[in-house]
């Protein structure tokens, strides 16, 4: 089983982000307060700074570099756009007081298995382990999105500019390479917020039988390509059938409890292309959970960020029907899509 942090609420002592009004204006995202309701992060041994279900403590915090909360925003703008590439091209040192996340399971997972493969020490799969954390409760400006970020500092780094135009490229081939990124900053405290799970354990409860593609291990030193190619299969939907509805509901419950098992196991079926309404996965969810349950999640208030992210927005599809088979409501008064988008468009 899972570890997981007890349900108190987060203590804000953490460092938010704050930037100036000028650079809100092109921060919309973060300036509509618009994070996803769950977010990932993939930790390893090797991993810069420290984490538990408890507390987030980036490498800075660590090694006593900083002798405060530290806002990047409060930065010289060129010490902070060079601070944030460093970050984001995985090339920050112990000054480091940002922390990244992600949107998309599927790239952690097979970020997972790349640190598996290509770290030093070579961890073991029960020594990586892949966090989640619920949003919910935290005070504003806890995250930020890394395309966010770069907008607001694009002016004093031509590192930044270019990276950001690799990220929002969305004519060209680079627009596949967008990962759904998220940062914090300083330490901060995730108490009741979070759980974990280490690899191995969801490998064992089934993962591979549940997606045999990332069980091919002659690809597990590739991490972004990989996941480019794995979104190949978003092209035509999969036929759901009940034994991948049953496994990714075994899995669920074998990692996590109570109010983590619906969306993890939504989370793993939408690691391939459902049909819109998928009969076998709602009426599944339908029998296993009471909706007394399912109003605990408080689904009605949701936020996912699924452009350019196919399996995140199948994971809204999803969503969407288990809250439609329960309350007979449309999804449109569940998602809260931060492009947005018509109903017929969310649900293609």
């Amino acid at each position: 089983m899972a570890s997981s942090s007890s349900n108190s609420p987060p203590v804000t002592a953490q460092t938010l982000f704050c930037p100036s009004i000028f650079q809100k204006q092109l921060m919309l995202s973060f300036a509509d307060h618009q994070i996803p309701r769950y977010l990932f992060r993939l930790v390893a041994p090797e991993t810069a700074g420290d984490m538990t279900t408890s507390t987030v403590t980036p490498p800075a915090w660590m090694w006593a570099r900083i002798n405060s909360p530290e806002d990047i925003f409060r930065r010289d703008p060129e010490d902070a756009a060079s601070l944030l590439y460093s970050h984001l091209k995985w090339e920050c040192d112990d000054d480091c007081n940002l922390m990244s996340w992600t949107s998309s399971l599927l790239l952690a997972l097979q970020y997972g298995f790349y640190r598996h493969v290509k770290d030093n020490n070579e961890p073991s799969l029960n020594e990586i382990s892949l966090f989640i954390l619920d949003t919910r409760g935290f005070p504003e400006g806890t995250f930020i999105k890394d395309t966010d970020a770069m907008k607001a500092l694009k002016e004093y780094s031509t590192d930044i500019k270019d990276f950001l135009e690799f990220r929002l490229n969305k004519s060209g081939k680079s627009k596949r390479y967008y990962f759904g990124e998220y940062l914090t900053q300083g330490q901060l405290d995730i108490q009741g917020k979070c759980v974990s799970v280490s690899l191995q354990r969801i490998i064992d409860l089934g993962l591979f039988e549940l997606y045999p593609e990332l069980g091919d291990r002659s690809k597990w030193n590739i991490w972004a390509k990989r996941v480019i190619k794995l979104r190949d299969i978003f092209a035509h939907p999969c036929l759901t059938t009940h034994s991948e509805v049953r496994r990714a509901l075994t899995i669920a419950q074998g990692c996590f409890r109570d109010c983590w098992v619906v969306p993890f196991a939504a989370s793993l079926l939408a690691l391939k292309s459902r049909k819109q309404d998928d009969t076998k996965i709602v009426e599944a969810f339908s029998a296993m959970f009471a909706a007394e349950e399912i109003a605990e999640l408080s689904l009605q208030n949701i936020q996912i960020d699924y452009d350019r992210l196919p399996e995140v927005k199948q994971f809204a599809r999803l969503i969407g029907s288990i809250h439609h088979r329960f309350y007979n409501k449309d999804i449109s008064s569940l998602l809260k899509p931060f492009t947005k988008l018509e109903i017929t468009d969310c649900l293609r």
